[in-house]
């Protein structure tokens, strides 16, 4: 049988492709953001300005600051694609979600699982990069290739097996072969997993001899995100499907995305971690739904690889955790850097 033997999570924001005096430009999408959620509230910029006054945010976004933290977080990506290689993986499982880049509002599933032969990952045209919001398009190197389309190895043998396995476990996920058409024509895989593809395995030199599966869950839009006990268990089934597996080969989980963003809220982000770290259930399920919006969704595709690598003799550690403020406000991300080994 197949068997987990590694996990690995990580942030994705494009902060993590910009370099410090540029994140402001991320802080102007913030200011122009009026629905900031936040502990259960919603908020203008100016209002969460005022909100957070007392926290004294100025003094975690000075430029050392910001460089400091940039650096920290520079250096834990490089180690983390040392892991992976290390790892001697056959096949990468990774939970991402799609922030419409492939899954429009014509067609928006809670789950997803990829079952094609190759992952594409296009070249972004002028005309894409010259619709995004400010900050978003410098930071696109980090995703995508530069200067021409790439193909990674697909696993389709694996995804059929964990497809017919969840629904056997009443999870009724979709399937595709290939990313839908959008408006620029083929859609590449989404900026969840080119992150992986692209920057923490630097492409070819990693992704060669090892083929991924990549596994989509709705973090982001209502009305049918799976909820945080649904996700767990969801991640569970997925765990049990790889290792019933008639296959030798060695499979690693990835979770991409989190921490909190596009507020950041550093209580938050460490009741989270402690439950994975300790495999408390519980405080996963418990915590109000509210906490997992907006970017801070992406915390549920960590909930997912919890649930897989359980069963699996893994244990979490968290390699850094690394809260990028770039306003007053407290908005930025909350990198987050972790292993199951």
């Amino acid at each position: 049988m197949a068997e987990i033997v590694f996990g690995v999570g990580s942030s994705h924001t494009p902060m993590l492709g910009t370099q410090p005096e540029d994140w402001d430009q991320r802080a102007e999408a913030d200011r122009n953001n009026p629905a900031h959620p936040f502990r259960g509230g919603v908020y203008t910029y100016e209002e969460l300005t005022e909100l957070r006054k007392g926290e004294n945010l100025a003094t975690q976004h000075t430029a050392e600051v910001r460089q400091e933290r940039h650096d920290a977080s520079q250096k834990v990506l490089d180690q983390l694609g040392d892991k992976i290689r290390a790892a001697d993986l056959d096949v990468l499982v990774i939970f991402g979600d799609d922030q419409r880049e492939c899954f429009l509002l014509e067609q928006s599933p809670a789950f997803s699982v990829y079952n094609g032969e190759k992952v594409l990952n296009k070249v972004l045209s002028q005309e894409r990069l010259d619709t995004m919001s400010p900050g978003i398009a410098i930071a696109a190197w980090t995703n995508v290739p530069e200067d021409h389309d790439l193909e990674y190895a697909g696993e389709p043998e694996l995804a059929d097996h964990v497809v017919s396995s969840l629904m056997l476990d009443e999870f009724d996920v979709s399937v595709s072969s290939k990313m839908p058409d959008g408006p620029w024509g083929e859609n590449g895989i989404g900026h969840a997993f080119g992150f992986f593809y692209h920057r923490i395995l630097n492409d070819f030199e990693a992704c060669q001899n090892m083929a991924t599966l990549p596994i989509f869950v709705n973090t982001f839009f209502p009305p049918n995100q799976p909820t945080a006990k649904r996700v767990l268990n969801f991640g569970k089934a997925v765990g049990n499907a790889i290792r019933a597996w008639d296959s030798d080969k060695r499979v690693g989980i990835a979770a991409s995305g989190g921490f909190s963003h596009f507020v950041i809220d550093e209580e938050l982000d460490q009741r989270i971690l402690k439950a994975i770290a300790n495999g408390d259930e519980a405080a996963i399920i418990n915590e109000p739904e509210y906490s997992y919006q907006s970017g801070s969704s992406e915390i549920k595709n960590w909930i997912a690889a919890m649930g897989a690598t359980q069963g699996s003799g893994l244990k979490f550690d968290l390699l850094d955790y690394v809260p990028c403020y770039r306003s007053d406000a407290g908005t930025g991300n909350a990198n987050t850097f972790g292993v199951w080994s």
